[in-house]
C-alpha cells in the first residue's frame, strides 16, 4: 500500500481558469429527483452522464472576521418587549398547550392568534414584573416603572458566516465536510454530509456508486476545495481519480454490510489535520485504499450496523 498524499497548505491556490469556470457553470445543476436505493442500480443509472465530484471543507471563520460585514451577514431582530418576555418565561408550557390546541382546526401563518394570547397573560405578568423591578431596583424602581419602557420592543443582533461560494457549494452553511457528486450530462446533483439523516443517506449511496464506476474502470475527477478562515474558495488539488470523504459512509441505507465493506476497501478517502491551535487546516490526506469500517470516522476500522 502507498503512503498518503499530502497537500500542504502553501500548495492551497485560487481555482485556476478551467475550475473557475466549472465552478461557475455548477449554478445550472438541478438536485437529482430520484434514484434508486441501491447503489449498483445506482451506478447503472449514471455511469454515461459524465461524473464527476467536489469534496469541500470549511475553516472555521477567522474571530477577526465576524464583526465585519463583508465576511457575516448581520441582521437586527425583534425578540419582544420585557413584559412579553416575562409572559414566555413563566407561563411557556401553557401558551404552547393552548396554541397546540388552536392550530389543531385553525391556521395561524402571521402569529396574528399567538400575539392575542400573549396580551392575555399581561396582566398576571405586569404584576411579576413589577415585583422583580422593587426587588431589583429598590431606590428606583418607581421612575423605572413609571417610564414603561417594559413594554417597547427590544432587539438583538444576529451575526452568521456569509458564504460567498457558487452555489449550489453555498447553499449549506456548515463547518461539516461536504461531498458533491455532479452528473454533467443530465445536468443534475446530489450533496452528502454528516449533518442530517438525509444527507447521510445520499452520501452513503452516491458513494458506494461512484466507487462501483470506478471498479468498472471509469475515471471520475475529484476537486478537493477549501473554503478558508478569511472566506476565500481555495484548491487544494484536483485528482484525475474518484476520492471520498469516509465520514458517515454506510449510514441511513439498506445496503448489506458486505458490500459496503468490499466497496470501501477500493478507496481511496481524504482528511484533513488541522492546525495545532484548531484555527485552520495544515494539510489535506489522500488515503490509499485500505480496509475501512462503516462509520470510520477516527480511522480505527470499526462495524457498526447502519439504522
Amino acid at each position: 500500500m502507498s503512503a498518503a498524499q499530502t497537500i500542504r497548505r502553501a500548495r492551497f491556490r485560487a481555482p485556476p481558469a478551467a475550475v473557475a469556470q466549472m465552478l461557475v457553470s455548477l449554478s445550472q445543476y438541478q438536485p437529482a429527483a430520484d434514484w434508486p436505493r441501491d447503489c449498483r442500480a445506482l451506478a447503472d443509472q449514471v455511469a454515461d452522464t459524465e461524473p464527476f465530484a467536489i469534496i469541500l471543507f470549511t475553516e472555521p471563520l477567522a474571530p477577526e472576521h465576524w464583526r465585519r460585514r463583508s465576511h457575516t451577514l448581520m441582521r437586527r431582530i425583534e425578540t419582544g418587549s420585557e413584559l412579553d418576555q416575562t409572559v414566555w418565561r413563566h407561563f411557556d408550557a401553557e401558551l404552547n398547550t393552548r396554541m397546540a390546541e388552536w392550530l389543531r382546526d385553525h391556521r395561524d401563518p402571521d402569529d396574528v392568534h399567538l400575539r392575542s394570547l400573549v396580551r392575555q397573560y399581561h396582566p398576571k405578568a405586569r404584576a411579576i414584573l413589577r415585583a422583580e423591578y422593587e426587588e431589583r431596583y429598590p431606590r428606583a424602581w418607581k421612575r423605572r416603572w413609571a417610564e414603561r419602557t417594559y413594554l417597547r420592543p427590544r432587539y438583538k443582533v444576529e451575526c452568521r458566516r456569509r458564504y460567498d461560494l457558487p452555489p449550489p457549494l453555498g447553499l449549506w452553511g456548515t463547518d461539516a465536510p461536504q461531498q458533491f457528486y455532479f452528473m454533467r450530462r443530465s445536468g443534475t446533483y446530489a450533496r452528502g454530509c454528516s449533518t442530517s439523516s438525509g444527507s447521510r443517506e445520499v452520501h452513503s449511496y452516491y458513494g458506494l456508486a461512484f466507487l462501483e464506476l470506478t471498479l468498472r474502470g471509469l475515471s471520475i475527477p475529484c476537486h478537493i476545495l477549501v473554503y478558508d478562515k478569511h472566506n476565500q474558495l481555495c484548491l487544494a488539488d484536483t485528482l484525475p481519480s474518484f476520492a471520498l470523504h469516509a465520514g458517515a459512509m454506510g449510514s441511513n441505507c439498506d445496503e448489506p454490510q458486505g458490500t459496503v465493506r468490499t466497496l470501501m476497501q477500493t478507496a481511496r478517502t481524504v482528511r484533513v489535520i488541522e492546525a495545532d491551535d484548531g484555527c485552520g487546516i495544515r494539510e489535506v490526506q489522500v488515503m490509499a485504499p485500505r480496509t475501512i469500517g462503516i462509520n470510520d470516522r477516527d480511522d480505527k476500522p470499526r462495524i457498526i450496523r447502519a439504522s
